[in-house]
């Protein structure tokens, strides 16, 4: 009977005794412990409810791991009688009034066509939002942190893609949850990643829609013709088994990054909807935009790929090496994406999934990751078949019928046999991969664009004419070689009657060197696609070196125009321009001792023209200019010192987030010596930093807006110094 007794006693105690130790291990395990391991695919199953339940009590990290907090945007009907968006059905704009932090205006909204529940945002053009004019909100879940977590890769690859964020959204009172955030890829956003001289176009891949195989260009019809008329050029050689021509269209490196991203989005598949991409005119290139977050409406089909004009860069030797080294790069940096995915998770996953249990949550992120993770792993050529598939559809004779081919691709079939006939032609010497123009006479009675690849050397005592509306294009290094009493001159045929452009277009691999060139009667052109705005133009040298020259009568938009590199600029003479005479375009480097000069009355352009740039000026003059003497925007950097002002209409403005900083020089008889203002809604305004300088004669010391301000200091902090390598 005792014992009896204890067992009764006993019992209960031990079966609360088990219960508790039940529940505090599941309270170890889903709080402390791994996720995956613990729930593997289970949230799959249909145990996965019952799981969850016990999750939602056991897991204590549920409310507790947020970081971040997500931004509130509110929308409202904007007036009496305006319906609240919420409210509209089908297509159509509504005026409503938003509200942010630190902004509030009335915008335009619509709901999204391509997408249930999403909203277009455009903003009006003098009040961006964030530098932003448009934006894109699409209903967010766990599966947005997958969009987070390709926006990672594609940044690691370099590609070009909209930032996604995330807000809640409260319309009229009602809370709609978190929202997805992104740019609307249009011409504001090529212009808010720099890209100013972008026209954007899509390209599908679809055989049923061989409309859709040709790029289309939504606004930019000069694009559309000229590109699609130089991609069915290069489409016919590319044919004949030489991709060069293409090569030379399309970004190749960024093309196999894109093809690398949609491999470890979609996995051995073809793409169901159109990519998007960008045409540069400075450049005459194709360069792939990568979109991620859209949820596609058809799915991707298996290959092989249907023939477009860019497919067959799939097969380019070239193409397919780009797309293995992306790969290694990846698995190289796979530590640094893992380390990126992580600190994804701990700031937005909680705020995703608010209420739900953050085991299964991280058990399923820490799948999708796993899945890209294994993707990038396994990048390899040789496991892609469809990369290298490429089918032949009814929309290839989209491209081999009905468009004439251009003069300049006749030319280039010509091949090497062109080098003979340039050496016929112009008494030019062909040595090895050189082109050189010796001393003498030069006649250009039409467009002379040098094989892409060759060094072009003009020696002291070369004169070249070039005939009205011509121009010389050079695809290699270029490099002048005159002196000031033994210069190279290149000359207008007719006066006043202006050639096109000397030009020289590189990849970001040739140098260009000018030393001695006189030069003039110059304005601009547009050749194989490549705007050049300069009457001497230079396109993508690493580094671009110009000393003792001469560079004046320019006819067009500048004398000089540099588009990115390094740059050293010394001892030159810049005169009268038509517009401005020099500009310096994402470039860095440094001009020294050189005049810059306007004689002219009907001209009305700056002296030195920065955009996007980090530029040392010193022991230069600025004199009588129409406009500016110096013009530094787009959120450039600039030191000017010991330098000399005079005459100018403003001697110095400063705009679009732009810092200048200005000691030891001299201002005299200026209408204005400083102007500082945002001139572009995407930035901000600008600063002026003066120091010792001397001030003479001139009418108006500043003129500044709202957004900018001039400051003054006695000195300049030595890390300024430092930063532009100055003494």
């Amino acid at each position: 009977m005792k014992r009896s007794v204890n067992r009764r006693r006993i019992g209960p105690m031990a079966w609360l005794f088990g219960v508790g130790c039940v529940a505090a291990s599941l309270m170890l395990f889903f709080t402390f412990g791994d996720p995956v391991r613990l729930i593997g695919d289970r949230y799959l199953r249909p145990e996965a409810a019952e799981l969850e339940h016990i999750a939602l009590w056991a897991d204590l990290r549920s409310n507790a791991d947020t970081i971040a907090s997500p931004a509130i945007y509110y929308l409202q009907g904007a007036g009496e009688g305006v319906a609240c968006v919420t409210e509209k059905q089908g297509p159509g704009w509504v005026r409503q009034w938003f509200e942010a932090e630190g902004y509030g205006d009335t915008v335009k909204v619509r709901r999204l066509r391509t997408q249930e529940g999403g909203f277009v945002i455009q903003f009006d053009r003098a009040a961006p939002f964030q530098a932003k004019h448009h934006i894109v909100l699409l209903p967010a879940d766990r599966e947005s942190l997958r969009a987070k977590y390709l926006e990672v890769i594609a940044g690691t690859l370099g590609l070009l893609t909209p930032e996604i964020q995330f807000a809640r959204v409260i319309a009229c009172g009602h809370d709609l949850g978190i929202f997805q955030v992104q740019e609307r890829i249009d011409a504001d956003f090529l212009e808010h990643n720099r890209i100013g001289d972008g026209a954007l176009f899509t390209q599908g891949f679809d055989p049923d829609r061989p409309d859709h195989l040709y790029p289309a260009f939504d606004k930019d019809t000069l694009a559309n013709g000229a590109l699609n008329t130089m991609l069915e050029a290069a489409y016919r050689r590319a044919e004949q088994g030489d991709a060069t021509a293409l090569r030379e269209l399309v970004d190749t490196k960024a093309m196999a990054a894109r093809l690398l991203m949609h491999e470890i989005e979609n996995g051995n598949t073809v793409p169901s909807e159109e990519w998007l991409f960008v045409y540069r005119w400075s450049t005459g290139r194709v360069v792939p935009v990568y979109r991620n977050g859209r949820v596609s409406q058809v799915a991707p089909r298996p290959g092989p790929w249907s023939m477009n004009c860019i497919t067959p860069l799939l097969q380019d030797p070239d193409v397919q090496a780009q797309y293995l080294a992306h790969g290694e790069h990846l698995r190289t940096e796979q530590q640094r994406i893992e380390e990126q995915f992580a600190a994804l998770d701990k700031t937005w996953l909680p705020m995703l999934v608010s209420g739900g249990a953050l085991s299964f949550e991280h058990a399923h992120a820490a799948r999708v990751k796993n899945a890209l993770l294994n993707s990038v792993m396994g990048a390899d050529i040789a496991n892609v078949p469809n990369i290298v598939a490429v089918r032949a559809t009814a929309g290839r004779a989209t491209f081999t019928h009905g468009m004439p081919l251009p003069a300049w691709a006749l030319e280039q079939d010509r091949d090497l046999s062109s080098l003979d006939l340039l050496a016929k032609h112009y008494k030019v010497q062909v040595a090895g991969d050189s082109v050189v123009f010796p001393r003498g006479k030069y006649f250009v009675d039409e467009d002379l664009v040098l094989p892409e690849g060759y060094r072009v050397v003009f020696l002291q005592g070369a004169r070249i004419t070039i005939n009205a509306g011509r121009s010389i294009v050079v695809r290699g290094p270029l490099q002048v070689r005159g002196t000031r009493r033994n210069p190279v001159f290149v000359r207008a045929a007719q006066d006043e009657v202006p050639f096109g452009t000397f030009a020289m277009v590189g990849d970001g691999r040739y140098t260009c060197s000018l030393q001695g060139l006189q030069i003039s009667g110059g304005s601009e052109a547009r050749i194989n696609g490549v705007y050049h705005s300069g009457m001497l133009s230079i396109h993508g040298a690493t580094t671009t070196g110009i000393a003792d020259c001469i560079i004046g009568g320019s006819m067009g938009e500048d004398g000089l125009n540099i588009k990115e590199g390094v740059v050293l600029i010394s001892n030159t003479v810049f005169e009268d321009g038509h517009a401005d005479l020099v500009d310096l375009d994402l470039c860095t480097g440094t001009v020294r001792g050189c005049i810059f000069r306007s004689g002219r009355k009907n001209g009305n352009g700056d002296g030195l023209d920065v955009s996007g740039a980090h530029v040392l000026v010193e022991d230069c003059r600025f004199l009588n200019m129409l406009d500016k003497g110096i013009s530094v925007g787009e959120n450039s950097q600039l030191l000017v010192r010991r330098s000399h002002f005079q005459g100018n209409t403003i001697a110095l403005a400063a705009k679009d987030l732009s810092t200048a900083h200005v000691m030891d020089n001299v201002f005299v008889d200026n209408a204005l010596v400083f102007g500082a203002y945002r001139k572009k809604d995407i930035y901000g305004g600008a600063r002026i930093i003066t120091y010792a300088n001397t001030y003479t004669g001139n009418k108006r010391q500043e003129e500044v807006d709202e957004l900018s301000k001039v400051d003054q200091a006695v000195r300049p902090d030595a890390s300024v110094m430092e930063q532009f390598d100055a003494d």
